[in-house]
């Protein structure tokens, strides 16, 4: 019942700090939501729209290409051609005119290219889903530092409602030393030992308050709009057991999904290498006309019409061994890519396993540190009636007041670990994981 009404008395404290800025305070829920629509990930997700357009330039190279030409052109000189015959004088024969306009259209479609078509598709294709993947890995970053930052401003609130208390319990102490002083049962050191307190535990408000709102500033600019007050815990829902956070991790940590788009991209890139070793075919047709006027009706010396059909084949035979080193080198940097794949999936099965072993030692920790603040609670009692019946000092009324505000900080501050921790861990296990949780998924 004593412990209730303490936790009672902690909160209404805490509630009167705050004040009207209730009415402003804000869920980690709406912060999160406000972090999704940033600049910083508006950044990434035009990166990612970039990328998505590259991807379908990639892909119009599978289709033919049809291209217009008008071409105009103005000589200095009639065109002539000089017969040589040795039966007369040499006349000059004119063999065109001065102007000359040619006009078409020409169709192109590459028949084969060794796969280079294909694999440059897929690569940009896997470089579009890599950008996509980017964004999410922001998101999980900043939702993880907002939660930081949140729990942060929990935790220094709770020690500010700490700090109020024992200044309020110092203050009280103070009055009931001034009158023990005037009726000559406390000498004056005594006095000026818990007014001193008093004072000092006016700056560590002062001290709290500061940090307070230097974390909601950050808080603020992390999300995008100023942050006065928070309300609330972050309160993920139950986290699941740590193999299946493994097994999820796998599947949506969009930084493991990235480095599997890398491996991908190392693969179409060895086929664009092994493209070189394939001879490349194309056809072109033209519908083309010249002519004197841009009627493209002749010029009464050649003929109007010259459209073509065109077969073009290329085939590489020796280039100094080129194109055998592209490869290799292509198909060593994929092994690397593999090899750091796996490296990475199991860092972050190890870095979850820490993580949960963290969050068990600081759950741990909470039942000391409550245990911590009842037993400083009890003595401070103690120490405070035997003051009153001048059996302890003025000095360990304080000591014993400190001690207790010291005890309630060390239980806010380890609290305020724990939501930062499960947090930590529901966004170690994919940031759509996380975002479902709270219900701000933007899929």
């Amino acid at each position: 019942m004593k412990h209730r009404r303490g936790r009672e008395g902690m909160t209404i404290v805490l509630g009167l700090l705050l004040g009207g800025s209730l009415l402003q305070a804000e869920g980690y829920r709406q912060i999160a939501s406000r972090i999704l629509q940033t600049p910083a990930v508006q950044s990434a997700r035009m990166l990612a729209h970039a990328a998505e357009e590259s991807a379908r330039a990639a892909e119009g190279a599978q289709l033919p290409s049809l291209d217009a030409e008008i071409r105009g052109v103005w000589l200095k000189e009639t065109p002539e051609m000089i017969l040589h015959t040795g039966l007369g004088p040499v006349r000059p024969l004119p063999m065109g005119k001065k102007r000359n306009f040619t006009g078409g259209l020409t169709l192109r479609y590459p028949l084969f290219t060794g796969f280079a078509i294909s694999a440059r598709i897929d690569q940009a294709g896997w470089q579009r889903e890599a950008a996509r993947l980017k964004v999410l890995d922001l998101q999980r970053n900043l939702l993880l530092k907002a939660a930081e930052l949140y729990s942060a401003v929990r935790g220094t609130q709770q020690i500010l409602a700490a700090q109020s208390a024992a200044k309020k319990a110092t203050l009280a102490a103070l009055k009931k030393a001034e009158g023990m002083y005037r009726n000559g049962l406390i000498p004056p050191s005594a006095l000026y030992n818990i007014r001193a307190r008093a004072y000092e535990m006016d700056a560590q408000i002062a001290r709290t308050r500061k940090q307070i709102g230097q974390l909601l500033n950050t808080l603020g600019y992390l999300s995008g709009r100023p942050v006065r007050s928070i309300s609330g815990p972050i309160s993920p829902a139950k986290l699941p057991a740590t193999k299946r956070l493994i097994r999820e991790a796998y599947t949506h940590r969009a930084d493991l999904r990235i480095l599997q788009s890398a491996l991908q991209v190392d693969e179409a890139q060895i086929r664009l290498a092994e493209s070189t070793l394939y001879p490349h075919i194309g056809v072109e047709a033209a519908l083309k006309r010249q002519g004197d006027t841009l009627a493209l009706n002749g010029d009464g010396f050649t003929n109007a019409d010259r459209s073509y059909l065109g077969v073009d084949l290329s085939w590489n035979l020796f280039n100094g061994g080129q194109d055998r080193h592209r490869i290799e080198a292509a198909r060593y940097r994929k092994l690397s890519r593999a090899s750091a794949l796996i490296d990475y999936r199991r860092r972050v099965a190890n870095e979850i396993r820490n993580a949960r072993l963290d969050l068990e030692a600081l759950y741990a920790r909470l039942r000391s540190a409550k245990m911590q603040v009842k037993a400083q609670r009890e003595y401070y009692r103690l120490t405070r009636g035997r003051f009153e019946n001048q059996l302890a000092s003025a000095d360990e009324l304080s000591r014993a007041i400190a001690d207790l505000a010291a005890a309630r900080a060390k239980a806010a501050s380890v609290r305020a670990g724990i939501e930062v921790q499960r947090a930590k861990l529901w966004l170690m296990s994919g940031v759509e994981n996380f975002e479902r949780t709270l219900g701000i998924a933007q899929r």
